[in-house]
């Protein structure tokens, strides 16, 4: 495998932003013919893009699929394209899905385009996937931070990974605008279930997570709309060990067991 790390132009952010990746590349394992499959990686909001490649073991999950992994610099925008800031949710949908067809030469067709993320990254991955659902057709919510108005009360009244967010808000959405209804998870559901193209959905959580009840609520708004969905809840709280384990889970889940003799290989 290759492992890539550097910065890139952004026309829809207008600045260069940095991007990480993980290519298959050296064969000494198992190389599979044509283009990889891709998966986007989304941080959480205290994460960047470098998060997921130092605390977790993504680049030997990687090979084992032969798959291209890109994880991409969000800052704390939400996915969202910024009142006062930038459009991210642009880039991610629109904008990274051709720079990840130009440079790395990885498909981007619907049936081999993934995105997945943890916390803030889980709340973007349904809000990407399903929000553009022509072009994931995959989509993994690990302790997904989906309901954002509780969580801005939340953080007003205690200190937590959720510091700072009340300041985030206004710069996302403008000064004493609220936040949009069709941002909310389940509108977005809502409507990519209307438009009847819906991406397959990898949803878990820890029972200790303080977004434990929120993925309840989520998990089951998901099962009314009778969603292509996988859900696991694992004894843990908001923490990287189960995350690790459940990016695995996931990838085996929409991949199947991939090169099961690669060790011997």
């Amino acid at each position: 495998m290759a492992f890539f790390s550097g910065n890139i132009y952004s026309k829809s952010m207008l600045v260069d932003t940095q991007l990480n990746v993980i290519l298959p590349q050296d064969g000494r394992r198992y190389e599979g013919a044509g283009s990889p499959k891709t998966l986007i990686l989304l941080h959480g909001l205290s994460d960047n893009a470098s998060t997921w490649y130092r605390k977790t073991s993504i680049e030997r999950y990687a090979e084992h699929y032969d798959l291209t992994v890109v994880m991409p610099e969000v800052q704390r925008s939400w996915f969202q394209d910024m009142v006062h800031g930038h459009k991210m949710y642009t880039y991610i949908t629109e904008e990274l899905p051709k720079i990840i067809d130009s440079l790395f030469k990885s498909s981007v067709k619907r049936e081999d385009m993934m995105v997945a993320g943890i916390s803030m990254g889980g709340y973007g991955a349904i809000r990407c996937a399903f929000g553009r659902p022509d072009r994931f057709g995959y989509c993994g919510a690990l302790s997904g931070a989906y309901d954002l108005k509780s969580l801005l009360k939340m953080s007003s009244e205690t200190a937590s990974v959720l510091e700072g967010l009340h300041k985030d808000i206004p710069a996302i959405f403008g000064e004493g605008a609220e936040i949009p209804e069709e941002v909310g998870i389940p509108s977005i559901l809502k409507e990519a279930k209307r438009n009847g193209m819906m991406p397959k959905l990898y949803m878990m959580c820890g029972t200790e997570d303080f977004l434990y009840p929120s993925t309840i609520d989520i998990r089951n708004y998901c099962m009314d709309l009778g969603l292509d969905m996988t859900y696991e809840e694992v004894t843990g709280f908001h923490e990287w060990d189960i995350w690790d384990d459940a990016i695995k889970k996931m990838l085996k889940v929409f991949l199947g067991e991939g090169r099961v003799d690669w060790l011997d290989s």
